[in-house]
This record gives C-alpha cells, structure tokens and sequence, in this order.
C-alpha cells in the first residue's frame, strides 16, 4: 500500500474555529478541534468544499434531555460525522460539543472525542492518504460496563445541489430477492427528487423541497456517488453478505431535506463487551468529468 507525504497543522478558520488542517497534493480536510468528533470540510487543493456547513445553525435537536445530559441540545453542523445505529431519540443525539484530541500518524491523523456520559461509547476516526484516495477507519468503543448491541454509522452530509448515483444490486439470485429497499413514513414513492433506474437510483438534492425523502437498501456494490458540476464525490465501503445490518437490513441509506443530502453507510450490528471496539471503513475520492451514466452497471 504507498502512502503520501502529508501537512498537518492548526489553524483559526473564519467559519470552522479552531481546526486542525490535513493536505497533500491532492485534497485540503478540516477538522474542528473544540467538537466532534467531525471533518467540516473536503476538497480537492484551492477548490470548494463538498460537505454541507449549517451556518445558521437551522437543523439542531433542543429539550429536557439534553439538559440532563448537561448540554443545550445537538446541532447538525455539517460536514461528515460518526454516530451509531439504531437510531433512537436522545441516545442517538448525544452532544459532540466536546473538544477532541488527535495525534499525527506517518500517512495522516487519528482524531478521538471524549467518552459520552450518556451513551458509554467512546468514537475514533483514524484518517489517512493513500495513494490518490481517502481511507477513513471508524472505531466505536464501549467504555461502560454493560453489553451494547450498535453498529458504526457513517455520515457524511453533503453540500446543496448534489445529484446522487446509488447503482443497484446486480447479483443474479434466481428465485429468491437480491434487494432490499427500505422507507421512512415521510418518504414518498413518487418524490420528484428520485429516480427509480434499473441500473441505480438517482437522489437529486433540492432548495426547493417542501419535505425530508430517506431510502435505505443492502448496497453490495459498495459504491455511491454524488455529482457536481465541478467535482464528483466517490464514497466506498464494504457490504458484508449474510451480516445481520440495522434498519431492516441497510448497508447505506440516503437522505435528503432542503438544506442539504446525506450519505450514510453502515457497519453490522455487533455486541460490544465492555472495553471492545467496532470498526467500519471508507473511502473517499474526488474526480472531475464524471456524470451520472459513468456509474450505471457499475
């Protein structure tokens, strides 16, 4: 596996705050160091960032249980995040309003938050440069007492006016399914925002929605794409056939809301003794030129 060379330093961002910065020839990634743990910002070098930054703070949770875990409430931010799966309202939402430590490695970072009172699971994200590519490995850890059933959940919250390509499961199964395809109550079948393509289901990203659409599936291709005029972000990660996933079986799900489209990936769910760890892999990488026939059939 060749590795590159890579710049990491700290600096003041006028939108981020306070931020560790990781470059090579290639991508420029942020990382706010007083929460998270989360990477605010992906780009190719000089270019724009492909992850949604919530500014106004619009998209956050507020009540009585985040004030009895000590906080004001969780806010979406933006950017790409590690959370567990199922999800489950407060567990799921526990503030990452902590500030984060990491440490420098040969070929990039690993980045640690601070264990969560509430849930008992410490999060890691180890994230280094391999050849052209971004390998990012998730860690979840149960520093409780007490078994836990979770998974790793992946999210990477994607810039406005994205168009995402998911190509669909091709694995020839004679009599029996090869798919799954699993909906929220909100989600509505003839959304104008989707197409329901042989070869892959396109989500197109829209300021104009008037509602939230959310599509679940068993994604063995392990491929997803999110297209912009100027770049095309290429998300990869492993589906594991015959592992028992959460919400009915997702590997990936894909959300989307007027704000912004979320691509989430998953890992299985697992028991966690106390003290054991969960990892779940990614892959980043920007292009340019692509379009959404250069991932059908993929």
């Amino acid at each position: 596996m060749a590795t590159v060379s890579v710049s990491v330093q700290t600096v003041v961002h006028e939108q981020y705050g306070n931020c560790l910065s990781l470059e090579n020839e290639k991508y420029t990634l942020m990382f706010p160091l007083d929460y998270g743990i989360r990477i605010i910002h992906f780009s190719l070098r000089e270019g724009c960032n492909v992850f949604f930054h919530d500014v106004e703070e619009a998209i956050k949770q507020e009540g009585d249980a985040f004030h009895k875990m000590g906080s004001d409430g969780w806010k979406l931010r933006g950017g790409h995040r590690l959370w567990t799966s199922p999800e489950a309202f407060p567990r799921t939402y526990a503030p990452d309003d902590q500030p984060i430590s990491w440490k420098e490695t040969d070929h990039g970072v690993i980045l640690t938050s601070q264990p969560e009172p509430w849930t008992h699971l410490q999060k890691e994200i180890e994230v280094r440069f391999v050849e052209d590519e971004v390998e990012l490995i998730h860690r979840v850890t149960n520093v409780g007492a007490w078994t836990i059933e979770t998974a790793p959940w992946s999210l990477n919250v994607m810039a406005p006016g994205g168009t995402a390509v998911i190509p669909q499961v091709s694995r020839d199964t004679g009599l029996l399914p090869n798919r799954n395809l699993i909906l929220w109550p909100y989600t509505k079948m003839n959304d104008e925002r989707v197409e329901w393509g042989d070869d892959a289901i396109v989500v197109k990203q829209s300021r104009d929605a008037a509602s939230a659409f959310k599509i679940g599936i068993n994604h063995e291709p392990g491929l997803v794409a999110c297209i912009y005029p100027d770049v095309t972000f290429e998300l990869r990660f492993e589906h594991i056939e015959g592992a028992v996933y959460p919400d009915g079986g997702c590997s990936f799900e894909c959300y989307t809301n007027e704000h912004m489209m979320e691509l989430e990936t998953l890992a299985p769910l697992d028991k966690l003794e106390p003290l054991q760890t969960a990892e779940h892999k990614e892959t980043w990488k920007l292009v340019t030129g692509r379009t959404v026939s250069h991932y059908r059939n993929q």
